[in-house]
């Protein structure tokens, strides 16, 4: 399952550090289950801004949100938020475990879900200008 490769450099080694040896593949299983029971996930959109890409939060999965789209997430992702440079980021509550890169080709379905104030030039209204920001 990609999910345990893409954790496995997460609990691989504090499990090593832990035992004071290597671990077995059943200790590897347990712990990757011990670890999978407690994941959030956020997915951030990439957008393009002047020469670099900034990522925002556009959504937050619990587990069970997470459960029902881990066999085909970039399927997922593109049916509802459509085409996009992604990072789907792990948490295991507050500590950050592995960030996985998803970029579905296709029109993009995500760009109301952007903070305000990244948003005017997306979604077609003019950006304030700087005189209209002092008021």
């Amino acid at each position: 399952m990609w999910v345990k490769e893409a954790f496995r450099d997460y609990y691989k080694p504090k499990l090593r550090r832990e035992l004071k040896r290597d671990p077995t593949q059943e200790e590897l299983d347990r712990r990757f289950e011990e670890i999978l029971s407690q994941v959030n996930c956020t997915l951030l959109a990439g957008v393009n801004e002047g020469v670099g890409i900034y990522f925002y939060e556009i959504a937050k999965f619990t587990l069970e949100e997470f459960k029902r789209f881990r066999d085909q997430p970039e399927a997922y992702l593109f049916e509802r938020f459509g085409g996009g440079n992604f990072k789907l980021n792990f948490y295991e509550g507050p500590s950050f475990i592995v960030c996985v890169n998803f970029k579905p080709n296709g029109e993009p379905k995500w760009k109301h879900l952007l903070p305000p104030a990244t948003r005017p030039h997306y979604v077609g209204e003019k950006p304030a200008t700087r005189e209209e920001n002092r008021d």
